[in-house]
């Protein structure tokens, strides 16, 4: 059995490292793959841009409301810094492979399957849902 004072201090560092994650290049590089940007189209790159500035944007605002109530750091800690550095690694990454290619980010981006989509499969029903194949099921 672990003893109470283990568990808090475990729960003290988590919360410890999810503060940080907002930060943090380590934790950007565990969640975002640099590379996967460079296989890219410049339009895919716009997408991928304009959709994590919009998300920044969004988290920015959430992170500054909670931070404005009692346990606003623990609830930013715990709810937003891990995703937020996630976006802000993916504008990071995605502007810097724009940039290499010689990219304009401001162009709207090729329509493309939304965020949730299973991409693998396209937007198909499960029972419609192509055999390996290429028949429907």
């Amino acid at each position: 059995m672990i003893p109470k004072f283990a568990r808090a201090i475990s729960g003290l560092v988590a919360l410890m490292v999810a503060a940080c994650a907002a930060d943090s290049s380590v934790v950007e590089e565990l969640m975002v793959v640099p590379s996967y940007y460079d296989t890219l189209q410049c339009s895919e790159l716009a997408g991928q841009f304009q959709g994590a500035s919009q998300r920044v944007k969004e988290l920015t605002a959430l992170r500054e409301k909670a931070g404005n109530e009692p346990g606003g750091v623990v609830a930013n800690a715990l709810a937003y810094n891990t995703e937020y550095a996630k976006a802000q690694a993916t504008k990071k990454y995605a502007e810097a492979a724009a940039n290499r290619k010689g990219c304009d980010l401001a162009k709207k981006p090729a329509a493309g399957p939304s965020p949730h989509q299973d991409v693998s499969t396209g937007p198909h029903r499960r029972s419609e849902r192509p055999a390996p194949n290429g028949n429907t099921q």
